[in-house]
């Protein structure tokens, strides 16, 4: 029910895809899309737990994106995950102590700007994939901050804001873990991301 609706999707981005797939009936994953002030949000999170547990935390994370852009009028790629991580640490009230719950989220968002072709990206563990037009056999890879959203051992650092000049033709992937865990094949082993770099090439 909070997922964005197909016809939402298709009306900001029309020439995209989404594949989701989830194990249970719901899911610790979630795509969020949003436009405000001529830019449009995307993004693809990945939450801590799976089925029901991972749930809620996609409603939280949801609920979060969605207060933080709309409410707050922040729009900045970098600035909304550095947001997101304060308001979920407040709102699982996390504290660092040994023992508690590391309940976050990975996450990869995206703010285009659709008159000037400009890509803002910022990343929580998870990447940004770019397959240019003019260079069709090379996908280019900007890595998202080895962090996630949510307290963790380390020092937390504020999030990588990445600017990337887009090209008529370009095509862009975020994604969460989902497809590259897949087991199977003829050894029973993980599909992983270099076999779908390639995939996608």
């Amino acid at each position: 029910a909070i997922l964005p609706p197909d016809s939402f999707v298709k009306k900001l981005l029309p020439d995209s895809f989404v594949l989701f797939k989830p194990k249970d009936i719901v899911s610790g994953d979630f795509y969020w899309f949003e436009q405000m002030n001529g830019k449009i949000m995307f993004a693809a999170v990945d939450c801590t737990g799976h089925g029901v547990p991972g749930a809620f935390m996609s409603m939280i994370g949801n609920a979060m994106l969605n207060e933080i852009v709309l409410e707050k009028g922040i729009i900045r790629a970098s600035d909304i995950l550095n947001h997101l991580r304060e308001d979920i640490i407040k709102s699982l009230k996390q504290t660092g102590a040994q023992g508690e719950q590391k309940d976050g989220m990975d996450i990869s968002l995206c703010v285009f700007d659709k008159n000037d072709s400009k890509l803002e990206f910022s990343g929580a563990n998870n990447p940004l994939w770019i397959v240019a037009h003019e260079n069709p056999s090379t996908l280019k890879e900007i890595k998202g901050d080895k962090q996630p959203i949510g307290i963790y051992t380390g020092n937390p650092t504020p999030f990588t804001h990445h600017e990337v000049q887009l090209s008529k033709g370009d095509c862009i992937y975020i994604f969460t873990d989902g497809f590259a865990d897949q087991m199977g094949g003829e050894t029973g082993k993980k599909f992983k991301r270099k076999t779908m770099k390639e995939l996608l090439l």
